[in-house]
């Protein structure tokens, strides 16, 4: 929440306020995805532009802490796909980001971080057009702003190390 804060120029407690008083109390496990930040954005003054990943990001969350299933309904269809090929091969994805992964389990990894290794990995895999630099620097922005303070360099860290086995 702090990088929003600091994107918008405004404190943590306007945006904390703003978040509260248009969705109520947030509790530690919820995603501030996609559309509250815009709508919060909207509520402080500003427009907020929204990447196609954060759309991603929020939709896979959504179905690891909730009934499994992403509604797909509302989202480009480039989003929708990324969703998709993630559900499809979530197996194999946890699989090899285990294996990548020094002294973690998969199960062991927060939400946030999992699903963003996940989504990496598939476009890694299934994505070829799609720069390496890009999968991994995108990867690293969502862990940084949707996830913990160290959480950005593990992920870049396994993301790095699958990005050498799969693409060198």
């Amino acid at each position: 929440m702090s990088d929003l804060a600091e994107a918008l120029r405004r404190p943590v407690e306007d945006l904390a306020g703003a978040l509260v008083e248009r969705f109520g109390d947030l509790s530690p496990t919820d995603i501030v995805g996609p559309d509250q930040i815009t709508e919060v954005g909207r509520a402080l003054g500003y427009e907020v532009l929204v990447e196609m990943r954060d759309l991603v990001l929020e939709a896979l969350y959504q179905a690891e802490v909730g009934d499994g299933e992403p509604d797909l309904s509302d989202l480009p269809s480039r989003a929708a796909r990324l969703i998709s090929g993630v559900m499809d091969h979530k197996e194999e994805l946890d699989s090899a980001i285990e294996e990548a992964s020094e002294h973690w389990s998969v199960a062991r990894m927060p939400v946030i971080d999992r699903t963003i290794l996940r989504l990496g990995l598939y476009e890694l895999r299934f994505q070829p057009d799609t720069p390496t630099g890009v999968i991994v620097s995108e990867a690293l922005r969502l862990a940084q702003t949707y996830s913990t303070e160290r959480s950005g360099s593990f992920v870049n860290g396994v993301l790095a190390s699958l990005a050498r086995q799969l693409r060198d």
